[in-house]
C-alpha cells in the first residue's frame, strides 16, 4: 500500500527536467525530507494505536483542534491529488487507443470524462471494502513495477552502450538556482504520503513491528525508483526536450526502437494507466478514514461516521470526498482567472501545487507532534523509535520542518511555460483560502451541532 501510495510516475519526468544534477536532487531531497518523514511516521505508526494517521497524532499532541486542521489538510489535498494524477494518465490511454486519438490529449472534455470516470470507479470499488478494493493497487502496481523495470533496464543498456543522450560527468552544468530549487520541492512531494498506511493502523497485522519495517522498506525501494527512474528518461531524451505528460511513454519507446524492439509505446501507456489506478485507489482507501475518525470524534458531521449496512465501510465519506474532488476539478479545468482558457496542462500544474502546498500543512504538525509525544511517552520502552536520541529525534523534526516550509514556499512560482500567471496564482491562493475556510466552518458547526458551545474566538486560541 505505501509503495502504490507514494510513488508518482510523473514525478521521475519532473525530475528529469533538471537533466544530470537530478540524481543529486534526488539525494538531497532524500536526505531533507524522505529519511526524517519515513523516520516520524515509523515512530508514530508504531506507537500511537489509534486510527486516522496524522489526524490522530496531532489530536493526541495538541489537542482536538490542532488534529482537526491537520486531518482536515490530509483528506482535503486528494480533492486536488486525485484528479491530478488522472489528468497525468489521461494522455496515456490516447496512446493505447491509437495515433488518431493522440489530438485529444489537450481536449478539456476527454480529460473531464477520464478523470471523472476513473475517479468514481475507485470510489465505488472502495465502498464495496478493502476485500474488493485492494485488488485494484494490487493488480495496478504492475504499472509502477512495470515502468521502473523498463526505464531502469533501458537506461543501463543506453549507458553501457554509450547511447545517452545526456552526459553525466560531474563537470556537468547546473539549470538557474531557482528552478533547481522549485525541482527539489517538487522532488519532496514526490517522497511524502508515507502516513497512509497509517490511517488503517487497526486493520493491520502487528502493527507495532509490520509498520516501520515496511515504510523503511518501501522508503528505500521509492528513492531507487525515482533515481533510476529519471536517469533512464535522461539517457533516451535531453533535459530540454521533455514534456512531462508524455516523457515516460516517449523514452521508452525511443530506447525500445534503439534495440529494435518496437511498439513499447502502448504498452508503456497502458502501464502508466494501471500506475496512476493504483495510486488513486490506495489515496482513496486511507483517505477516507481521517474524516470517519474525525467524525467518531465528534470533529466533523457525525454522517461520516457511518458505516454502509450491507459492507461496513465508511461509504457517506468516500462519496462526498470523490463529489468535493469532482466539483473543484471540474472549476479548475474550465473555470479561468484573466482571460483566456486554462490548458489542460495549466489545470495539471495548479493542482499538483494546490495538492503540495495543502499536503505540507498537517507536516508542520507531525515533525513536532514527534517529539512531544516522545516527551509524553518517556517511559515507553517498546516500538520503533528514531534512531540517534536526542540527536537524531532533533534532526529528524529540523530537516523535515525546514523543508516542508520552503516546499510550501516555492509553491507560489508558476512553473515554467504558465502562460495565464493570474489564473494560475489566483487558483493556488483562492482554492487553498477555501478549503481552510470550509474546514473551519465545518468544525465550529459539528462542535455546536454536537452540543458543545464554540465560537470563532475560542477556535482561535486553539489553533496556531
Amino acid at each position: 500500500m505505501t509503495v502504490t501510495a507514494t510513488i508518482g510516475l510523473q514525478f521521475m519526468a519532473r525530475g528529469a527536467r533538471a537533466g544530470a544534477p537530478a540524481m543529486l536532487l534526488w539525494l538531497v531531497a532524500a536526505l531533507t525530507f524522505l529519511l526524517p518523514h519515513a523516520m516520524c511516521v515509523a515512530e508514530l505508526s508504531s506507537n500511537v494505536a489509534e486510527q486516522g494517521g496524522v489526524y490522530a497524532w496531532v489530536r493526541r499532541a495538541y489537542g482536538p483542534c490542532h488534529g482537526f486542521v491537520a486531518g482536515w489538510c490530509l483528506w482535503a489535498n486528494n480533492v486536488f491529488f486525485l484528479p491530478a494524477i488522472l489528468l497525468f494518465a489521461a494522455p496515456s490511454l490516447l496512446a493505447v487507443l491509437g495515433p488518431e486519438y493522440a489530438g485529444l490529449a489537450e481536449d478539456r472534455g476527454y480529460s473531464a470524462v477520464f478523470v471523472l470516470v476513473v475517479l468514481w470507479a475507485c470510489i465505488g470499488a472502495n465502498v464495496l471494502g478493502l476485500r474488493v478494493a485492494r485488488w485494484l493497487p494490487n493488480v495496478a502496481s504492475l504499472g509502477v513495477w512495470g515502468i521502473a523495470a523498463l526505464l531502469i533496464g533501458l537506461g543501463v543498456y543506453g549507458l553501457v552502450s554509450g547511447r545517452s543522450a545526456t552526459s553525466f560527468a560531474l563537470a556537468t552544468p547546473w539549470p538557474d538556482p531557482l528552478g533547481s530549487l522549485s525541482l527539489w520541492a517538487a522532488m519532496c512531494f514526490a517522497f511524502s504520503g508515507y502516513e497512509a498506511a497509517a490511517t488503517v493502523r487497526e486493520e493491520v497485522k502487528d502493527p507495532r513491528r509490520t509498520m516501520p519495517r515496511g515504510l523503511l522498506i518501501a522508503a528505500a525501494i521509492a528513492f531507487a525508483v525515482y533515481v533510476g527512474g529519471s536517469a533512464g528518461i535522461l539517457v533516451a531524451l535531453p533535459a530540454e526536450t521533455l514534456s512531462e505528460r508524455s516523457t515516460i511513454t516517449e523514452a521508452i519507446e525511443l530506447m525500445g526502437d534503439r534495440l529494435g524492439v518496437h511498439g513499447l509505446g502502448p504498452v508503456t501507456s497502458a502501464l502508466v494507466v494501471l500506475a496512476a489506478v493504483a495510486l488513486v485507489a490506495s489515496w482513496v482507501a486511507c483517505s477516507s478514514r481521517v474524516p470517519f475518525a474525525a467524525a467518531d470524534a465528534r470533529a466533523l458531521p457525525p454522517a461520516l461516521s457511518r458505516l454502509h449496512p450491507r459492507y461496513h465501510t465508511p461509504h457517506i465519506a468516500l462519496v462526498i470526498q470523490g463529489a468535493i474532488a469532482s466539483v473543484l476539478f471540474l472549476a479548475v479545468l474550465f473555470l479561468s482567472f484573466g482571460g483566456g482558457p486554462t490548458r489542460v496542462g495549466e489545470a495539471y500544474d495548479i493542482l499538483v501545487n494546490l495538492t503540495i502546498l495543502i499536503c505540507f500543512i498537517p507536516y508542520l504538525y507531525t515533525f513536532p507532534a514527534l517529539a512531544r509525544l516522545r516527551r509524553l511517552d518517556a517511559g515507553r520502552t517498546t516500538g520503533f523509535r528514531v534512531p540517534g536520541g536526542r540527536i537524531g529525534l532533533g534532526l529528524t523534526v529540523a530537516f523535515g520542518l525546514l523543508a516542508t516550509a520552503v516546499s510550501m514556499i516555492l509553491v507560489f512560482l508558476p512553473p515554467p511555460g504558465t502562460e495565464n500567471v493570474w489564473n494560475y496564482e489566483a487558483n493556488v491562493i483562492f482554492q487553498t483560502a477555501l478549503i481552510l475556510a470550509a474546514g473551519l466552518a465545518v468544525l465550529l458547526w459539528s462542535r455546536r451541532a454536537a452540543g458543545g458551545r464554540v465560537s470563532a474566538e475560542t477556535v482561535g486560541r486553539e489553533l496556531p
